[in-house]
């Protein structure tokens, strides 16, 4: 008898490891079909192109706009039309050691020949001479007077002025620029420059001397005259072979060939030279794939020529440019589903034959362009590996967003165990797919509430993920989520564990025990002792979570759906808040991040989580349940809000389905709040002694003891949590007593919040 008994024992212990192995592995393959999703902020470049077409007027400097700093100029076409040499300073006669004429009290006046031999701009002339008076020099005027090829009085001035200006000159000898007001226009011909004294009468001392070169001078046969008189003033004929000292501004209307005055165009330090177009005074220039990055909004092309004088031209330009369009963008990943990667480029196109060129990764698939919301991948230029939006297609201030998929990347995980125990730490590790990117780790407890998101730079090629679990953890699968991205791909792998808080060891430990004194009173001792300590620790539990799930409550919510108006609600701890502003963003964001913790045909349990809080949403007929909360709350918590849902539909659902907007009719969900939830515990309790009623040693020490402790604080109220801290902490025996006192009446509420 006794080994028959001995072996039922064995045959069930077997038993019932199977049947836990079981369960365990059903509990594993539920855990698969969970699903979360993870979004990643990421960037990408397009390549913009577009060119500047203009025709100006120029001179040896070329400034063209660009859009901006950035932007890389890749071709240049320049055709030049109309070349001329800007003004130059044509010397005359400039040999400075020989004599001089004087202006001043006899002669008012002297005069040198100007020979025009084509059209020409006369901006200035420079004159070699000195002054005995500064005042003087603001009597005369420096003009440039006709020329009388006949008379009495040939080759002198005559009464003609083309324009004059003010004499500058100073008392040290030397070569000073009188600069006209307006450029004077010349045709070809004979023209006299001179200086004219207009003011009053001169002292002696007054001069001024105007050098002149009577040796060898380089045009021996200009003419010069004097302004004197003789009865009557007048200008001398005219004598040559002595001509003033001076030099002319000017610039003529002749055109040149580039390669006759060696043309060249300066980019980025670099000299092209400027080739001759088809007739005189034209040239182009081509340059291509120079990539130069101006590093401002201007291209300055600097002109040069071999008689370092400045030329002025009509130019037409076709500036080729790219530039290097970063884009943002947002990555979406999510178990067993493709990656979708989405951009918002800023796409301008506000110049000529602008167009834009992204090049996306291999591993992208299903490419598609919208404008403001509508798909028009259809208009898009696809190649192999990129795609073109054209100008034609490129509107002003249009939104744009582009859309790819790409395959999940198979993530590599070593996960050297899988079940584990309160406290304990639970560990796996990941092998990178490349040395770059990030990692998110998220572990959500069976409840499926988060306990940890992580985001971890992938540094090394490998990296390990640490979390240990509480003291007083959820018991069931836990499911940890590993995302892996960088800008262009991604992968997600997800990994079951097992939190185990079972006294099964313990059982078999006393049951061997027993076991050993005697196999048939052990039998029976053994399925006591089990169902004893079974039920002990679902009761010491079911104290803990009742006391722990309401001091973590602090909000609670109920909305009519219909109209999305709070008809009750009630702050227990935490900031004051609007309830209906949390109401409406709860049922905004309602649909995102959302998890079901039940799937009954008429209420289930919505989580989601927000910041540092956790919202749960019963859903039933009409009306909506809200509840937030500090941390995670347990499994009798929730089938709590599931009956007090059934207790809300029972008493007030004719009213809430034909809700006309009177709350006040709805004050008495509190009382039915208060059945289901011990929210005593979190109120200030007075203490209300009652000789009818019978105690225990217990129960008469806690109330001493909260009279002691109102006593100290000089206070006619206490709260639950500074009782239990007076006793060194949590203990379910001292939780359990307070209930009691709180059910019967002795520990009364004086408030609720």
């Amino acid at each position: 008898m006794k080994n028959n008994h001995l072996g039922v024992i064995y045959i069930g212990l077997i038993l019932s490891i199977i049947v836990l192995g079981v369960i365990n592995k059903s509990n594993l393959g539920l855990a698969q079909n969970q699903e979360l999703i993870i979004t990643s902020n990421i960037s990408n470049h397009f390549i913009e192109v577009g060119e500047e077409v203009d025709a100006i007027e120029s001179n040896s400097s070329i400034k063209i706009p660009l859009p901006s700093q950035e932007w890389n100029i890749t071709d240049i076409d320049l055709t030049f039309n109309n070349i001329k040499l800007e003004r130059e300073t044509i010397p005359i006669e400039e040999n400075t050691t020989i004599g001089f004429y004087t202006l001043g009290k006899e002669t008012r006046g002297l005069g040198v020949q100007i020979k025009i031999i084509e059209p020409t701009l006369i901006y200035g002339v420079e004159i070699y001479g000195v002054t005995t008076s500064d005042d003087l020099a603001e009597l005369v005027q420096v003009q440039i007077n006709g020329y009388d090829d006949g008379g009495l009085n040939p080759d002198t001035p005559n009464d003609i002025v083309y324009g004059s200006t003010q004499l500058n000159m100073t008392r040290t000898i030397g070569w000073y620029t009188q600069m006209f007001p307006t450029p004077i226009n010349l045709t070809a011909g004979n023209y006299y420059l001179i200086l004219n004294y207009t003011g009053p009468g001169l002292v002696q001392s007054d001069n001024i001397y105007w050098f002149y070169n009577d040796v060898s001078p380089l045009y021996p046969e200009l003419h010069i005259s004097q302004y004197i008189r003789n009865i009557i003033w007048y200008w001398t004929k005219g004598v040559d072979n002595s001509p003033f000292l001076y030099r002319v501004i000017q610039r003529t209307n002749r055109t040149y060939f580039p390669e006759d005055i060696a043309m060249t165009a300066e980019i980025n330090e670099q000299l092209y030279p400027v080739l001759n177009g088809v007739s005189i005074g034209q040239g182009n220039l081509s340059v291509s794939g120079i990539n130069f990055c101006p590093s401002r909004d201007i291209l300055h092309i600097n002109i040069n020529n071999n008689n370092s004088i400045g030329l002025i031209f009509n130019l037409d330009y076709h500036i080729t440019m790219k530039h290097l369009l970063k884009s943002q963008g947002m990555l979406t990943m999510q178990v067993n589903q493709p990656n979708n990667f989405t951009l918002y480029p800023e796409i301008s196109g506000d110049f000529y034959n602008y167009s834009v060129r992204f090049e996306y990764p291999f591993n992208w698939y299903n490419i598609k362009v919208y404008r403001d919301d509508i798909d028009i991948s259809s208009s898009i230029l696809y190649g192999s590996g990129y795609i073109i939006i054209e100008n034609g297609t490129i509107t002003e201030e249009s939104e744009w967003e582009i859309t790819a998929n790409s395959p999940n990347i198979v993530l590599e995980l070593d996960v050297p165990k899988v079940n584990f125990e309160p406290s304990q730490t639970l560990r796996f590790s990941v092998i990178a797919p490349a040395i770059q990117g990030n990692y998110t780790f998220v572990l959500e407890d069976s409840l499926h509430f988060e306990l940890e998101r992580k985001k971890i730079s992938v540094i090394n090629e490998e990296t390990t993920y640490n979390y240990t679990l509480s003291s007083n953890p959820n018991e069931g699968e836990y499911l940890a989520y590993v995302f892996w991205n960088n800008l262009t791909a991604a992968g997600v792998k997800t990994q079951t564990f097992l939190v185990n808080i079972d006294l099964f060891p313990i059982i078999v430990m006393t049951t061997l025990i027993i076991i050993a004194i005697s196999s048939v009173s052990g039998f029976t001792t053994y399925k006591i002792v089990k169902k004893v300590k079974k039920e002990r620790e679902i009761y010491r539990k079911s104290i803990f979570n009742k006391y722990m799930d309401v001091v973590n409550l602090e909000y609670i919510i109920i909305v009519d759906k219909s109209s999305g108006i709070n008809v009750f609600d009630q702050m227990l701890a935490g900031k004051k808040i609007d309830p209906t502003l949390i109401s409406g963003f709860l049922d905004a964001i309602r649909s995102f991040g959302i998890d079901l913790t039940g799937s009954d045909t008429q209420s289930q349990t919505i989580k989601l989580e927000y910041q540092q809080s956790k919202i749960l949403m019963a859903e039933f007929k009409n009306f909506r349940l809200t509840l937030i909360m500090k941390e995670n709350p347990s499994q009798d918590f929730l089938e709590s809000i599931k009956l007090l849902s059934y207790d809300i539909e029972e008493q007030y659902g004719k009213q809430l389905a034909n809700f006309d907007g009177e709350i006040g009719q709805f004050e008495g969900i509190k009382a039915l709040i208060e059945q289901r939830l011990p929210l005593s515990l979190i109120y200030p309790l007075k203490v209300v002694q009652k000789k009818e009623i019978k105690l225990n040693s217990d129960e008469r020490d806690m109330i001493n003891k909260a009279l002691n402790l109102m006593k100290g604080k000089e206070s006619n109220y206490f709260f639950v949590s500074s009782l239990l801290s007076e006793r060194k902490g949590f203990q379910t025996k001292d939780a359990e007593t307070i209930l009691n006192l709180i059910e019967k009446n002795i520990f009364q509420p004086m408030m609720s919040y």
